[in-house]
């Protein structure tokens, strides 16, 4: 198992990945989704490959703080395929991703998870991590 940065090309592996969080999308939506944040020094996208397959993708972006002196690193996006669950990947992700943020400065990592049932097992695995559940979070649409 190797895990590395995104690169142009791993779109349809990506667009796989992101179908099996429920999230539909055709190839060409998400090549264009990734230019912008494959040009983004503050973005970071890592995957798992294994024979040449993509089996695990983590996002994540850095910000600075309005309450404390702190960069925080944020992941926004983090799954692995379907069939290769349970085997310790996500974890792996996990702490590259974590090691790759101390590396850059950052103090905290934070993530947010939908409340729906069917996330229950990814609290489980976050909280497994060492990551504690703290907020809310709110939405609103403007489109």
């Amino acid at each position: 198992m190797n895990i590395r940065k995104v690169k142009l090309g791993d779109e349809e592996g990506i667009t796989r990945l992101l179908s099996d969080m429920g999230y539909e999308a055709e190839v060409h939506e998400v090549k264009e989704r990734f230019l912008p944040i494959l040009n983004d020094p503050q973005y970071l996208t890592l995957v798992t490959e294994e024979k040449g397959e993509l089996i695990g993708m983590l996002g994540m972006h850095y910000e600075r703080s309005y309450v404390a002196n702190i960069l925080v690193a944020r992941i926004i996006t983090m799954v692995t395929a379907k069939e290769y669950r349970q085997q310790g990947i996500g974890r792996k992700l996990m702490e590259e991703a974590e090691r790759r943020a101390d590396d850059k400065g950052a103090t905290t990592v934070v993530l947010n998870s939908g409340n729906r049932e069917e996330r229950r097992a990814a609290h489980q695995f976050y909280e497994a991590c060492g990551y504690v559940g703290k907020s809310t979070g709110f939405y609103k649409s403007l489109i």
